[in-house]
Formats: C-alpha cells, structure tokens, sequence
C-alpha cells in the first residue's frame, strides 16, 4: 500500500503541473516597463522549472529540460515569449544565469545521488557571445549538460564553430524542434548527438499519415546517424504508443510529465518522471556517452564520414598524412584493401592480411554470399592515432572519437565498406578475432541492407558468437555470464534491442552485453538452424522486418522470444564439466555450480586417485588442467556439492 500510494503522489506532482498553487491570470497584452528586466536579475526573480525527458520503453528519466519563467511582482509567472522579445540587451546575462542556476541544480542533485542531464535552450545571439557560456560550464560533468539549438540557430552565422567549441568543453548538442524540412545532413549530424523531433509533426501523427511516414524518416535517420531521437509533444497514450513502434529513444511531453519546479523534485531523489508511464520509480545518469562505444570491442556505426573513400588502393594517402599526419600504407591482397600504419611490424600486417582472407572466406562459406564489395580494413598502430583517424578521417567527433579508441578494437562502417581496427586494444594473438567480428558485420549488412534495422542484440550476438572460437570452455563462460546478468535483472533482451542505446548498456554491464547477446543468438540458432538464420537475413534484404522473417521462420514471434530466453538458458545450465583438448593435456571447466561455493574434485584412473576443493568464482565456474605429469591413459573427473554433482571423463 505504501508502495502504490508514493507513486500516485508522484503522478500527481509529475501530472499537476503544480495544480496546488494558484498561478495569477496573465493578462493578453504583458507590458514591461523599463528597468524590470534588470530588477529581475538583480532580485532572483528569474526562475527555472524542468520537464522530464523519458526512455520510451523503460520510463526512466533521462534528462530535464530547463525551461525559463518569470515570477514577475504585478504580472505572475511570465513565460520566455512573454518577455525575451524585449530583453535584447539582457540576453547575454539571461544566458550565463540559465546555465548558471542549471549548474546550481545540477550540483544539489548529484549530491543526492545520480544526477539527471540537464537540457538548454539556445538562441542564435547567446551562440555569438559563447565566451560566456564557456565559464559557466565548469561545475557540470561531461555530457550532463545537453545544448538545445533550433535549426535556424544553427544555421547562423558562427554556429558552427560556437558548437564546436561547446562539444569540446563537454557539452552535448541537440537539434531542436526538426520537421523533415530540417533534416540535417551528414555534415550537420557529425556535430550532433540528439535529434528532438518538432511537436507541430509529433502531435499529427496519430491521424495523419503523411506526418507518420515523416516521422519514420526522422527516427530511422537518426538511428543511421547514431543520433538519439526524442519526440517532443507526447500528449497520449495513443502518440506515446506510436513513438515507441517507431524506435523513437526518448519522448517529452505532458503525457510524460508537465514541468515541475526542482522542491517537487527534490525530495524524491530515485524520482523518475516515467511514472506517467509506468508506474516506476526509477532513475538513470545519461552521461552522454551518444554515438561513441563504452566497451566489448562491437561493430559501432560512427555517425558520418568526411566524403566516400575510395577502394582497391585509391586512397589519396599524401593528403591523409598531410590532414592527420599519419602515415598510411596500402597493403593490396586478393579479396580487400588494407591500409595500415607505418609502425605496424610486418608480422602483424601479414597477420592481418592472412586474417582477412580466412575471415572472407570462411564466412562466405557459411552464409552462402560473397561479399559484393572489396572491404578497405584500416588498422592504426595506437589508440591515439586510431582516435585522430576516426576523426580527420571519417568525421567522428572528438570526444567520441576518444571514447572509442579507449574501449573497442574494431568498428563497422557498413555504408563505406571500410572497418577500423584498433591494434593497441587487440590481444596479439595471430588469430585477430576482432577481423573476424567485423567482417560479419559487414556481410551481414551487404545481405540486409544498409538501410535495414536490425536488433542490436542480433547484429552484436550474431558477430560475436561468429568470432568466437574458443571450444568448450570459453562456451561454458559465456553462458554463465550471460545467465548471471539476466538472473540478477541487469538487463533483458528488450534492453538491448537498440543500437542507439547499445554503448550506454553495454557500459552498464562492463562490457557483458556481448556474452548475453551472443548467448541470445545461440539460442535462435538452436531454434530455426544456421541456415535458418540466413534465411531470416534474406528475407530481410527482401524487404521483411526482422519481427516478421523471425516469425515465419520460427513460428514464434520476437516478443515471445525474448520472454522465454532466461528461461530457456536456464534450462541447459545444469552442473556440467566441459573440456578442451590441449598438447600438453586437457583444459576442464566446471560450470552451473552456486557462485562463489565449495567444491569436492575427485580425479580416478587406473592406478592413480586424486580428490582436492575449489571454490567457483561469481558465475559458478572453475578452470583447471590436467594430464601434465599424470600418465596417459582415461580418467574421469567428478565435481560434487551438496547434492549437486557433474562427471566427465578425459583421455590424456
């Protein structure tokens, strides 16, 4: 009871609009006289209230966007349309105390725990005057902060530059207020993370069909430019409902919640403005990590590339070096393109070229298609020099640049057919899996279509389980680790079903959503075959979404899919015994044990008796070797625990 009736006050408080305090009536016409403006500066009487900015398909709040009032003496709460059109020559100190009394904000909250990202509106003339803006930055983290700019403003004069600097102290930028008029480009996205899209086009959507294949367009050009997409105006349940068929990330509204001052807020510290939608109360940080990978080494698209490159060796490289200062030289094979840096030893690029002839081939064997296009794979030698290519290269941004050179080994472009290895964080194996997982995104996407959505945890679990070749053992692991995460509801497949939003969860997870998404595609395998798989991508490149080829493939639908995947996981998990043949000996691996629990190993053969404890580590694993010194011939190993017991048997 005391449950359900925290959460109807929250409602209401989110629903209210502070319904408890009478606002005074406005007047028609507002008169301003002169000086009040500065009086109100001078006297605190600027105020700031927030309305929240929620996950669509979990209702946690993301972020709040602050927005301006007035609590002027004779005329009551006053808006910004009210009162900004007079205020030309206050819209420097207006600006800097906006950001100012956020920050204030901001700072109150992370000091009671996860603090929420804080959105700003921005106008053309405080973009002209960004000096001052820069100060005031200092006490939010990076990304906590987002800058709201309507596409007019970031058409003005000395926009580009001003964002640029706004992205390089931390901030992250938002197109505000977007119709299908206002699309931006690639060159336009490169500087962006967020597309809110306009109300005038959301509020339609329900009734207007025109409006509904614009607002398609908007969100699948978001996800194509790794942008998060935000639909403003979510007045329903009927708009909200479509918003979330469509794959919007976010949405903003008073469906959502009205804007509430911070007191109302305050209180609750774990509020989340998504009980308008669920009922929850919860609350995420969105740090803002936007188009750039956390961690696990994944296929991630960067949001556009400075122009097509070229294949086959066409590289205009003196330009390359003379723009980033990098020298890089083309290694021709049969089958791709390689372009690498000139410190790379040339073991590895013969490593890596070997890699990529296997990779090419076996996959082309296993998928039945070949690739219609010659890959360009670019390898830099560091994460630094693998940063500064990203960006002088192919236009990702810096600060995500960066983010991806210190977290991924490999990322896809699938619309460039170019991938970009990352040598410092690959392992120097000889194997190179990273060219393996790579090369299936690219396959893949050939087969689909770059135009194509597929669920993350499908395109990240299919290239991952293809890399994968470690046998029994690392198997074993995965499918502890996955089930681990899923029975401690970390996540769900529904969780990582957005590519948008794959970085952010899967740095939630320390880069454990590769093991649950990969497990998740063994699983579907299990059900409709590899061949079944294929299929289901030809019938995507078809024209299929991926719900409907998975139904006519499985007779089962998506949904039902990701319902019953823990479940089905579990099933297999039983205490077991894995091995992995090794020269000198075999590698076993206990797993489905309790976590973190004692257990009894007993090693028999002919003549020989061995019985010792273990402790499994978190996922209720344990790895040993044996065969070393003992003499060849049959053994059989027994691992036991109250009840729980698993046998296998082993030849040396």
């Amino acid at each position: 009871m005391k449950r359900a009736t925290a959460r109807t006050v929250v409602e209401q408080l989110a629903r209210s609009d502070l319904r408890g305090r009478a606002r005074p009536r406005k007047p028609t016409s507002v008169a301003i006289r002169d000086g009040e403006l500065a009086a109100a500066l001078a006297h605190s009487e600027l105020v700031l209230h927030y309305q929240p900015i929620v996950d669509l398909r979990s209702g946690e709040c993301r972020r709040v966007e602050a927005l301006l009032r007035w609590r002027h003496p004779r005329l009551g709460l006053l808006e910004p349309g009210d009162f900004l059109p007079l205020a030309s020559g206050f819209i420097e100190q207006i600006g800097v105390w906006v950001v100012r009394a956020a920050a204030a904000q901001w700072t109150e909250w992370r000091a009671l725990g996860p603090g929420l990202g804080v959105g700003i509106n921005v106008s053309a003339p405080e973009l002209a005057r960004i000096d001052a803006f820069l100060g005031a930055l200092a006490p939010f983290g990076s990304g906590a902060l987002t800058f709201e700019l309507s596409p007019q403003t970031f058409a003005s004069a000395g926009a580009r530059p001003a964002v640029t600097r706004l992205a390089a102290a931390g901030a992250r930028i938002a197109l505000d207020g977007v119709g299908v008029a206002d699309a931006p480009g690639r060159a336009i996205a490169a500087q962006l993370d967020e597309l809110k899209i306009s109300r005038e086009l959301v509020r339609r959507v329900t009734e207007d069909p025109r409006a509904l294949a614009d607002m398609r367009s908007l969100i699948e050009l978001a996800r194509d430019y790794r942008l998060t997409s935000v639909a403003v105006g979510i007045e329903d349940r009927a708009t909200r409902d479509l918003a979330l068929s469509l794959g919007c990330d976010l949405a903003q509204g008073y469906f959502v919640s009205r804007p509430l001052v911070p007191d109302r807020l305050g209180p609750w510290r774990r509020w989340a403005a998504g009980v308008a939608l669920t009922g929850s109360l919860t609350l995420t940080t969105f740090a803002g990590i936007g188009k750039a990978a956390a961690s696990g080494g994944g296929q991630q698209t960067p949001a556009q590339v400075k122009g097509v490159l070229a294949t086959t060796c066409s590289v205009d490289l003196p330009n390359v070096t003379a723009r980033t200062g990098i020298d890089l030289e083309c290694l021709q094979t049969g089958r791709a393109d390689l372009y690498v840096e000139a410190g790379v030893a040339p073991a590895i690029r013969s490593a890596l070229a070997s890699a990529v002839a296997r990779d090419m081939a076996t996959l082309e064997q296993d998928f039945g298609h070949t690739f219609a296009a010659r890959p360009a794979v670019y390898a830099f030698a560091t994460r630094t020099s693998f940063a500064f290519g990203l960006q002088e290269i192919f236009g990702v941004r810096g600060p995500d640049a960066g983010l991806l050179a210190a977290a991924n080994g490999g990322i896809t472009l699938p619309r460039q057919g170019a991938i970009v290895i990352n040598l410092q964080n690959v392992p120097n194996d000889k194997d190179y899996g990273i060219v393996r997982h790579e090369l299936t995104h690219a396959l893949v996407h050939e087969i689909v279509g770059v135009n194509s959505s597929l669920p993350a945890w499908f395109d990240e679990g299919l290239a991952t389980l293809t890399e994968r070749d470690g046998g029994a053992a690392i198997d074993a692991r995965s499918t502890a680790v996955a089930l681990g995460i899923l029975t401690a509801g970390k996540t769900t497949l529904g969780d990582l079903d957005q590519q948008t939003q794959w970085a952010q969860r899967n740095a939630e997870l320390g880069g454990q959503a590769y093991s649950v998404a990969a497990e998740a595609v063994r699983h579907l395998e299990l059900r409709v075959t590899h061949d079944g798989v294929v299929r289901l991508l030809d019938a995507i490149g078809g024209g299929a979404t991926f719900a409907a080829a998975y139904l006519d493939e499985a007779g089962e639908t998506v949904a039902d899919f990701t319902h019953a995947f823990p479940s089905r996981l579990a099933a297999e998990s039983e205490a077991r015994i894995v091995q992995t043949p090794r020269p000198d000996g075999v590698l076993w691996t206990l797993a489905g044990f309790m976590p973190e629990s004692v257990v009894t190993v007993a090693i028999d053969g002919a003549g020989y008796h061995l019985e010792y404890e273990v402790r499994t580590d978190k996922y209720g694993m344990h790895q040993g070797s044996f065969g070393v010194t003992a003499p060849r011939g049959e053994y059989t190993i027994r691992a036991s625990r109250s009840g729980t017991s698993a046998t296998t048997t082993i030849r040396t």
